[in-house]
């Protein structure tokens, strides 16, 4: 079977939205399959370019144009916070901006798609799109759906719309009532097209069906085999003993309903405690967290030497950090008024529980993320109670490890999401 899949977010660009489909192509291969990736061009605004494209895919990258282009790997910065990295949080924060008034539905991609439509489309990705036998896109960002609907128009092939976050009736992507209304349409008018649409939560499954006969639900995961490859080339880690100062990482997405006033209700408590005047906590946040820091500068000035803000990463270094953490914490919406905020359930969610580190999670108990924390450890701390937090941040001074249920842990991993993903595909194919 060849599968094509339109993409946005793939190395080299570093993000968490390509881990979805990095581990769909990787195991897909290993099955026999062949793997080509259409995706767009990339630059420094979209984040940092420092992964490695997988040798196991056919990648091209092409223009508004149709034109192939070649991004360029910046993997030798290693993520290092360069003058031309700090300007992306410069057109993020006028990108939220606009999406306040206008949604989802502006997007600058939206010429990736076109290009699908364009007589000028590359000869080579031409052949290739005329010899698959599926297509897949991935959403965010919607665009990627649009080229698949178009290439679907031109070539005529199954198409699997995945979504990794709802595009309509998002709780955090929201502007208008206007464009709200405009991304409901835009959802139906796409979606007549697909042939199957999959979905990473049952909250999300409910919300599609209303669109579409054929929904399936394959979650998120984690990365098995990358998880023992980091933990083979790291040191061997000390016996958990009690210590002075514990490091508490937090490696997921700032965002403005991802500010964690309990957490820092938190710290305020503990630094209200100290009598030497040193941190017993060391909160690190990786990426990009200006709206955070500009929060923490304003309104608790008293926790500097508490937080420490740090440019992303490699996606290796991640799990490493992940890894050597004495615990990370974990902080998502606790709106469960609509399916969107009910269905969140991210890909560092399952890479945090991989890690098998002590979870701190300000999040609401109720939640579909608070019960798959709690199914991993009953030791993880799972509250959005400042007092309930400063308790679990003294534990981690201590030195208690997390008891994990590793059944529950390893039925998470991608591999086994690969396979339901393939499966659907296969039945595709077959009609």
């Amino acid at each position: 079977m060849k599968v094509v899949f339109f993409v946005h977010y793939f190395p080299p660009l570093n993000s968490t939205g390509s881990r979805r489909v990095e581990s769909f192509a990787k195991y897909l291969a290993r099955d026999g399959h062949e793997i080509v990736v259409v995706s767009t061009s990339k630059s420094l605004r979209d984040g940092p370019l420092t992964e490695p494209v997988p040798g196991y895919v056919r990648l091209y990258e092409i223009d508004s144009q149709g034109r192939l282009v070649t991004t360029r790997d910046d993997s030798a910065t290693q993520g290092a916070a360069t003058p031309a990295a700090k300007r992306i949080h410069w057109t993020r924060r006028v990108k939220q901006k606009l999406m306040r008034v206008f949604g989802q539905v502006l997007d600058h991609r939206i010429t990736f798609a076109l290009a699908l439509r364009s007589a000028s489309l590359a000869p080579e990705v031409v052949a290739e799109l005329s010899s698959a036998d599926v297509f897949v896109s991935s959403c965010p960002p919607w665009p990627a759906h649009l080229a698949a609907l178009f290439a679907c128009r031109r070539f005529n092939k199954p198409w699997i719309a995945d979504y990794r976050d709802q595009f309509s009736g998002n709780h955090v992507m929201n502007g208008s009532w206007l464009s709200d209304q405009i991304e409901l349409w835009i959802d139906r008018i796409l979606l007549k097209r697909a042939t199957a649409v999959t979905v990473i939560s049952e909250p999300m499954q409910t919300y599609y069906e209303t669109m579409h006969a054929l929904v399936e639900c394959v979650e998120n995961g984690y990365d098995s085999e990358l998880f023992d490859k980091v933990r083979a080339e790291m040191p061997a880690r000390p016996a958990e003993t009690r210590q002075s100062q514990s490091v508490l990482r937090y490696l997921g997405t700032i965002t403005r309903d991802r500010i964690p006033l309990n957490l820092l209700a938190a710290l305020e408590l503990l630094a209200g405690e100290t009598t030497s005047g040193m941190p017993t906590v060391r909160c690190e946040f990786y990426g990009d967290t200006r709206i955070l820091e500009d929060y923490v500068a304003a309104r608790h000035p008293r926790l500097k030497g508490w937080i420490e803000f740090l440019p992303a990463v490699p996606y290796a270094k991640s799990i490493e950090a992940m890894l050597t953490a004495d615990a990370l914490f974990f902080i998502e919406t606790s709106d469960l008024s609509s399916l969107s905020a009910r269905g969140v359930l991210t890909t560092k969610l399952f890479e945090y529980l991989a890690s098998e580190r002590p979870i701190v999670a300000e999040i609401d108990d109720a939640t579909l993320a608070a019960s798959y924390i709690r199914r991993a450890s009953p030791q993880h701390v799972v509250s959005r109670d400042a007092t309930a937090l400063a308790a679990a941040l003294r534990a981690l001074g201590r030195g208690n490890a997390a008891q994990v249920n590793d059944e529950f842990v390893t039925s998470l991993a991608r591999k086994e999401k690969a396979r339901e993903f393939e499966q659907l595909a296969l039945r595709l194919t077959q009609r």
